[in-house]
């Protein structure tokens, strides 16, 4: 775990590593944007992830332009 003081995306790979190490089990991570850096990418390739690609990188905002805004489906679940 995280002492708190640092930022998600600086320890989230660490974290996986270390978790591995403790626990042999063969699983999918699944994290929010934090993850996506590329110290992190580079740190979990033997790893099987899942991620949120933030929003704010250039390739992102691109796709999601390109996507007529009635393919999106409001959910059914309320929010905070």
């Amino acid at each position: 775990m995280g002492d708190g003081n640092e930022t998600d995306s600086a320890v989230f790979a660490q974290l996986i590593q270390e978790f591995r190490q403790q626990w042999n089990v063969d699983a999918l991570f699944v994290a929010d944007a934090a993850l996506y850096t590329k110290d992190n990418l580079q740190l979990l390739t033997q790893f099987q992830w899942v991620s949120r690609v933030p929003a704010t990188l250039k390739a992102a905002k691109e796709l999601l332009q390109q996507i007529h805004p009635e393919a999106f489906v409001d959910s059914s679940l309320t929010g905070l």
